[in-house]
């Protein structure tokens, strides 16, 4: 919401409630997918929601804001909680917040897309202090041919008890992690979107560092620390490491912390005012191997149609993407860093491969209370049945398809479907390859204040096993002031 005076205040609030029947072990995925983990992956589960926004307009260029966000659920991991608590201060189009708070993508379809490989939509928000840009700022001077759109900022992992209860209960862990802090930051540059042709280019980057890793060794949970400071922070921005890592006996520190990137490269096409059609690569990375796209065809590759007519439209915005991740610059990695005098020396060869995407040696996995922060089209831990923390099948490919409408004013519609098959990991890799179709039909109802969906969704293969969820949703948006 926005406040349209010099001085104002507004305050609105939101009440939701939703649930999921069926069969199977899990909702349906796309009724879970991409949704900050509001709805449980549990079968069978409901909640309610309800949230308080305020927005205060000291002049026309600050403003200050804030929400608090409650869910309490049924047959879920979480019972109740917070899923968003933050206060925002903004000038013109810049901002620095604090909190947790659900974040939309960048560039990617909400609605219509696989997701993003870092920063996606599909884990629970992570609290942070950040700063950044609302949106794209045009760059003074360049007569509106650049635009920027950026966000940096330091979180914290608050799923400590979550890790030891898995841990604790599910013996096939040898080690966790906990107490780790996050960091994040994007940078997005883009040309004038009014042009007939414009191109985007940019970096999403986030990092698991510092916190405590609890490993098995001889019989005895042996704790390792990363102690939190401003070095350790500054460390992380860029991908700096300690050179002397295996003397130091810590092999992790190659690099500090867990990295995960992607670098993307987008061209759009205006074709007329009215319709608009772009075509993308996200392109992940771990190390510089990913950098140097030495990981093959591994990325997001995407087209996107975007209908901005006014009025009802049939079809208003469709994805067709194709996602894989099973190169990860090969299978081996080979450095001399790795081992002592005088085997060192011996080694010419240098091989950066075996990127084992979002798993990491100390901090286990990169996951917020067992979902991945990134694309969901990568298994995350949560659906392990057999408690193991980290990710087993990070070696995909994937076509996912999005599209969605308006059937009369106040009826509209979304479908999405996807097809993956999984070759597990390098260092574990299936016997077999799994595989899953997985879509979904959503209908939706608007009338003034209320909203009301209805929507079938079903999982058949064996990744997250035979599903079948019916999902209805109801909420109500109400302005106090």
């Amino acid at each position: 919401m926005r406040a349209q005076d010099s001085t104002s205040t507004h305050v609105c609030y939101d009440l939701t409630a939703e649930g999921a029947v069926g069969t199977g072990d899990y909702t349906a995925f796309q009724l879970t997918a991409n949704r900050h983990h509001v709805l449980a992956t549990r079968p069978n589960t409901a909640y309610m929601r309800a949230a308080v926004n305020v927005e205060h307009a000291f002049t026309k260029d600050w403003t200050l804001s804030g929400a608090v966000d409650a869910i309490a659920s049924v047959h879920a991991d979480h019972k109740a909680y917070l899923q968003q608590c933050y206060v925002n201060l903004s000038y013109r189009q810049f901002f620095i917040e604090a909190g947790s708070r659900e974040e939309l993508p960048v560039l990617r379809d909400d609605l219509l897309s696989a997701g993003s490989f870092v920063k996606g939509t599909n884990a629970k928000p992570v609290p942070q202090i950040h700063f950044g840009t609302k949106g794209f700022w045009t760059v003074p001077y360049t007569k509106d041919w650049l635009q920027i759109h950026f966000d940096f900022g330091y979180g914290k992992f608050l799923d400590n008890s979550y890790k030891e209860d898995v841990f604790r209960n599910n013996p096939v862990n040898r080690s966790y992690s906990k107490g780790a802090y996050y960091h994040q930051k994007h940078l997005y540059l883009r040309s004038n979107p009014e042009k007939t042709l414009f191109v985007t280019v940019g970096i999403e980057h986030a990092v698991q560092l510092c916190g405590t890793n609890y490993t098995y060794e001889n019989g005895e949970l042996v704790a390792k620390e990363k102690p939190a400071s401003l070095k350790a922070f500054w460390n992380v921005i860029l991908p700096l490491g300690d050179s002397n890592y295996f003397e130091n006996g810590a092999m992790e520190d190659w690099i500090y912390g867990n990295h995960v990137g992607m670098m993307t490269y987008q061209i759009g096409w205006n074709i007329n005012s009215n319709h608009q059609v772009q075509a993308y690569l996200d392109n992940p990375f771990e190390d510089g191997s990913g950098v140097r796209k030495g990981n093959g065809w591994d990325g997001l590759w995407g087209l996107q149609y975007t209908n901005k007519t006014k009025g009802r439209q049939l079809v208003r915005g469709a994805v067709v993407e194709y996602f894989q991740s099973t190169n990860q610059s090969g299978p081996l990695h080979w450095d001399s860093g790795d081992y002592p005098e005088p085997i060192r020396s011996q080694i010419t060869d240098f091989v950066t491969g075996n990127d084992n995407y979002y798993n990491h040696g100390f901090y286990g996995s990169y996951a917020y209370y067992g979902m991945t922060p990134g694309n969901p089209l990568i298994t995350s831990p949560i659906y392990n049945k057999d408690g193991y923390m980290a990710y087993r099948d990070n070696r995909i490919k994937a076509w996912h398809l999005g599209i969605n409408g308006e059937l009369t004013d106040r009826w509209s519609y979304l479908v999405k479907g996807s097809y993956r098959e999984g070759w597990g990991t390098y260092h574990n890799p299936l016997a077999t390859k799994h595989h899953s179709f997985d879509a979904m039909v959503q209908g939706s109802y608007s009338c003034g204040p209320w909203l009301l969906s209805a929507a079938y969704a079903f999982d058949k293969g064996n990744i997250v096993g035979d599903c079948s969820t019916f999902n209805l949703k109801i909420s109500y948006h109400g302005k106090i002031l």
